[in-house]
Order: structure tokens, then sequence, then C-alpha cells
């Protein structure tokens, strides 16, 4: 699976911001543009939302229709609509060209001063005429890579989708088709509720995100053990996890923290759930809390395959994962760190890796220290 350098609501937030931009610098055929782009960019969020909805409940029908019935005439439309407007650009600046080319040759036969001066003014067209070109070419590329990652988009989610439905599937035909035990009835419901919470999962991470990066998603502010939750989370993944072993160093000293308990909690679930899925093979995982002046620091260290340099700063990406042939066969949607990042930045933040191929990585996050009030003493 090829990872994205961006992601889809960035390529195409992307867009319309440039489009927005020629339309503010530009005359009334330019803001008529950026508005006519704007009211295709709603459809196209709208018709997303559709193909998401009809992947998650596996209709396969209507994805497909979505992706050919809406999906390829906004695309068709807008480049129909850039195509049209860049070439009446670069029609509009040949024309002043030629006049000014025209202008300038007359000027030359009358003095070597004003000649200097229509030079310049040549020069000048032309380096406009050269930006424009540039623009045109990005606003194309962007078009390019808006679709590209559309088919990315749908391809990951389908497959992430599919791989759960097809277990509920499968095994509820077994149990409505077969005569079970008692015994393989449960196991096979417990299965089925297996990959029935992952497919939430995903749906929630997916919806979640799409509020973190939409702004539309705050933090509660209570007491936060972050021991306590490091503790509990580690227990839950030493039961299914039994290859990896954890060990935890945390700092007791560690006072109350002001802060959302659910989401921190998901922090620590995101990076243990990423330290044991890129260490394949088993090893350690070593899990500390410190106090570092004014912040708390919380760190997750794996044995596993590591991160490449040049990948490093791409793994905080929506839907970008390791690209080599260990990680083929790791399931996953890439969203687990980009969630990571967006509830570290609410918390004012910050997160980062440090890794080193074959020898594991080591995933940083830090938060500033506000610590909960002290409860007052009850009296007697």
């Amino acid at each position: 699976m090829t990872a994205s350098r961006d992601n889809l609501s960035d390529a195409t937030e992307n867009l319309i911001v440039l489009v927005q931009e020629a339309g503010a610098l530009g005359d009334d055929d330019d803001r008529q543009l950026a508005k006519e782009m704007e009211r295709i960019h709603t459809q196209f969020r709208a018709s997303t939302a559709r193909l998401v909805a009809a992947i998650a409940v596996h209709d396969t029908v209507e994805a497909v229709r979505i992706d050919e019935i809406e999906f390829q005439p906004i695309l068709e439309t807008m480049r129909v609509s850039l195509k049209g407007a860049a070439e009446k650009k670069v029609a509009e600046v040949h024309s002043d060209f030629a006049t000014l080319r025209s202008t300038a040759q007359l000027v030359l036969l009358l003095s070597p001063l004003v000649f200097a001066i229509g030079f310049a003014l040549m020069l000048a067209l032309w380096r406009i005429r050269a930006r424009s070109d540039r623009a045109t070419r990005k606003v194309y590329a962007e078009i390019e890579q808006l679709s590209k990652l559309r088919s990315e988009f749908v391809s990951i989610v389908s497959h992430e989708f599919r791989t759960p439905l097809t277990g509920i599937q499968g095994f509820s035909e077994m149990m409505r088709d077969e005569e079970l035990t008692p015994a393989e009835t449960r196991e096979y419901a417990g299965d089925i509720n297996k990959d029935a919470r992952r497919l939430a999962r995903l749906i929630t991470d997916m919806l979640d995100l799409d509020r973190m990066e939409s702004g539309r998603m705050t933090l509660n502010s209570e007491p936060v053990d972050l021991n306590r939750i490091v503790t509990d989370t580690a227990a839950q993944f030493r039961l299914s996890a039994t290859n990896h072993p954890i060990a935890l160093e945390l700092d007791q000293r560690l006072p109350l923290l002001m802060g959302d308990a659910d989401r921190l909690t998901q922090v620590v679930n995101n990076l243990l759930s990423n330290a044991i899925k890129y260490s394949p093979g088993g090893g350690a995982i070593q899990v500390g809390t410190s106090r570092a002046g004014g912040t708390v620091l919380l760190t997750v260290r794996d044995h596993g395959m590591g991160i490449p340099a040049n990948q490093i700063e791409r793994i905080f990406d929506r839907y970008s994962r390791i690209q080599s042939t260990d990680t083929r066969t790791i399931q996953g949607t890439g969203l687990g760190l980009p969630i990571v990042r967006q509830i570290v930045q609410l918390w004012e933040g910050k997160v980062w890796a440090t890794s080193e191929v074959g020898q594991g990585s080591v995933l940083h996050v830090q938060l500033p220290l506000r610590e909960a009030p002290a409860r007052a003493p009850i009296a007697a």
C-alpha cells in the first residue's frame, strides 16, 4: 500500500486555498471562479462523506456509483473550470505582450532611453507570464494529487473495512447454516465481536481525526493520573501481546495533571499498539514517565524494525505508513499516530520520534505540566 505524502483532506483544502488566493488578488472573473470552486468543494466533501458511509456498510455497488457518477464529474468540472480560467489568463497576457512589444518596437526607433524603458517593461511582462504559467502548472499538479489521494483513500479504507466485514460475514453464515455446539457458537460469536469492535475502532478513529483537524473537538479539564493510565493500559496489552513484555519506568513523584483522561488514554493506547504492531518479531517494550521542568514526558520504546530517516517526519501524517517489504503484511490505516499528534497539539504539547532501522524506535510525548489543585481536607 503506497503511502500518500499528504492526506486527502489536506489536498482538497490546499486546492481551495490556492484558488481563494488567486481570487483575492485577481479581478471579478477570478473572484467568480473562487466562488465556483468553493461550491464544487462543498459537493466534493459531501460525496466523500457518502462514499465513506457506503464503504462502512460494505455497499460496493453504492461506492462505485458514487465514484463514477459524483467524484469523476466533480473532478472534471474542477479541471475544465480551472483550465478555462488559466487559458483565458494566458490569452490576455499574450495579447498584452503583443501590444507592448509593438509599442516597444516603435519607441525603439525614437530614443535609446525609451528603448531601455520598453525593454524593462517587456522583461517585467515576461516574468509575469512565467509566474502565470507556474501557477497554472501548480493548479494542475494539485488536481492530479487530489485524484491520486482520492484513489489511495478509497483503496485503504476499502481494504481495512473489508477484512473485519469478511470475518463477520463468514462466521455469521457458519452459525446460521451449520449445527454447532454451544462452545463453537461462543467461539464464533467471540470472533464476530472482535471483528465488529475492530470495525467500530476504524470508524471512530476516522471520525475523531476529522473532528480534531476541523477544530470541532475540545479537551476536558479534570485531574488525571498519568501513571495510572499507563499502568492500566499496559495491563490490557499484556493479555493480548504475550511476546512483547512491557516494562514500566514511572516517576512516582509525578503530580496529578489537569487534562482529559479519555484522550490521554487514547494516546497511550495508540503508542503501545504502534510499538507492538511494528515489532512483529516480539521484544520488550519500555514505557516511561518523568518530569522535566514545567513539562511531563511520556516515552514508549520498542525494539522492532525502526523507521528510515527519510520517513520519520511522515509517520504523523494521515494514512501514512512505513514503506518496506517488512511492513506489507502489517494491518492498519495509518491513523493512530496522527490522532496522537492532534490530541497532543490540543493539549499544547509536542510529539516526536527517534529511531534507528533494525534497532527500534522511541516515541516521545511532552505535555505542559498543569497540576491539579490539591483537594481541601474534609472537615470533621
